[in-house]
């Protein structure tokens, strides 16, 4: 899905907290009923706060449907939600309860025993997988929240961006006593504490195709009503003003466009987009990291939390794989018995998702599956070559090169090891 070019932004930002009286009787939080301890302990806000091209406050109002989103800001995500009450299935019950369980943790007034998910829990229960997605994410490219939380934060950002954009930055260093960022950081000035990206994740999910439309028409400038990933950037006005957008990676979507009705549907298609964000935000979004990496990591992500609920990427104007099959690795040592499946070189020349047919999804799922299972501490150094190598495109010379200097491999060699793996340790049906 195609994303705006980049550009920075400048950030502005407005974090009070709202009372519970100013965001209107129906908006009042169910989860957290406004418990000002709990909200700063877990690091939550109702806004206002940057969101596409203003803030949440303002995409209520020029969509006309003000008040009826719930919002919620997290320590890296910014999300909106108009999702409406959800039964959850008997046949799903015990797994919500324990789920919901977990959640309780750190949500002490949640009951798991409920039989149904209102917008407040949906909303937060969104926000808490995320999180943990996010933790997951860190794991698989070997760092930690901390290594970030050593970069500008969104203020030292907003300034630089506003102001003489080197000596903001260079006195936020000089105040930090000149300590170092973490080894395998690049040195890029523009990195913030999100991934590398200066400004947190967005989500919004509606369930009207209609408002989604209007909310993508609006802000990305597209009529179709497709899920559509997005990197907001911002405007340079005749006047030279820029206009402040909040410069993050954002995911949205219609449920009903998308026909998504389960809850676990809805939350496999925030991983796997969501997991495509993380890497093309990881280190700061310079470029697209190759399809048949962020498709196979999406794939990956999304199977960890439930192997249904299939989510497959195609190129503009092409038709979207429809296809529910679930057991994939049978499939997977099916080609390669039949020694059909994608090769490494190939793959590395993809460059859009429309040249990705069904087949290749199991594929690219299985490598990226492979390459992690092999050694998770390799993936990362992977995925960091190729993210932090100076030609300013994942090309495929620079894929071969972190194969051959990480394990060793020609593409060939890599292949024959896949293929092995496979063998060894996919099941035949």
């Amino acid at each position: 899905m195609n994303r705006s070019l980049l550009a920075f932004l400048p950030l502005m930002l407005l974090f009070a907290a709202p009372a519970a009286a100013q965001r209107g009787k129906e908006q009042i939080d169910t989860v957290i009923e406004g418990d000002q301890e709990v909200l700063d302990k877990l690091g939550l806000s109702y806004g206002p706060f940057p969101f596409m091209h203003s803030t949440n406050e303002q995409v209520a109002i020029e969509l006309f449907i003000n008040g009826e989103i719930l919002w919620l800001q997290t320590p890296h995500f910014r999300i909106g939600s108009m999702l409406k009450k959800w039964k959850i299935p008997v046949p799903d019950k015990k797994a919500y309860r324990a789920e919901l369980a977990l959640m309780a943790e750190d949500y002490p007034e949640i009951d798991p025993k409920v039989s149904s998910l209102d917008p407040w829990l949906r909303l937060h229960l969104c926000a808490w997988r995320m999180e943990n997605m996010y933790e997951e994410f860190l794991g698989h490219m070997g760092f930690s929240d901390a290594d970030f939380r050593m970069l500008p934060d969104e203020d030292i950002l907003s300034q630089a961006f506003e102001s003489d954009f080197t000596k903001t930055i260079n006195d936020f260093e000089i105040a930090r006593g000149g300590q170092k960022r973490t080894t395998g950081f690049p040195q890029w000035v523009g990195m913030g504490q999100f991934l590398g990206e200066p400004h947190r994740f967005e989500i919004f999910i509606c369930e009207e195709e209609g408002v989604w439309q209007d909310f993508k028409l609006r802000y990305c400038g597209i009529k179709t009503a497709h899920p559509q990933r997005w990197n907001v950037k911002v405007e340079t006005l005749d006047e030279g003003i820029t206009q402040a957008r909040s410069r993050a990676m954002s995911f949205g979507m219609s449920t009903k466009q998308a026909r998504v009705r389960h809850d676990q549907h809805v939350h496999n298609a925030l991983r796997h987009n969501m997991a495509i964000n993380f890497l093309d935000g990881y280190m700061l979004y310079l470029f697209d990291m190759p399809s048949w990496i962020r498709e196979g990591y999406a794939h990956y992500m999304r199977r960890l939390n439930h192997p249904g609920y299939n989510f497959f990427d195609g190129g503009e104007g092409a038709a979207l794989i429809d296809n529910e099959e679930e057991n994939w690795a049978p499939e997977v040592r099916k080609l390669v018995k039949k020694d059909e499946g994608t090769d490494f070189a190939r793959l590395a020349r993809i460059n859009d998702y429309v040249d990705l047919e069904f087949d290749d999804h199991l594929v690219v799922w299985s490598k990226v599956d492979f390459l992690i299972q092999l050694d998770p501490k390799k993936f990362g150094q992977f995925v960091l070559r190729i993210k932090t190598q100076g030609t300013g495109a994942a090309v495929a010379d620079v894929q071969r090169d972190a194969f051959r200097e990480l394990y060793g491999w020609t593409m060939r060699q890599a292949d024959e090891a896949w293929k092995a793996w496979v063998l060894e340790t996919y099941p035949t049906k």
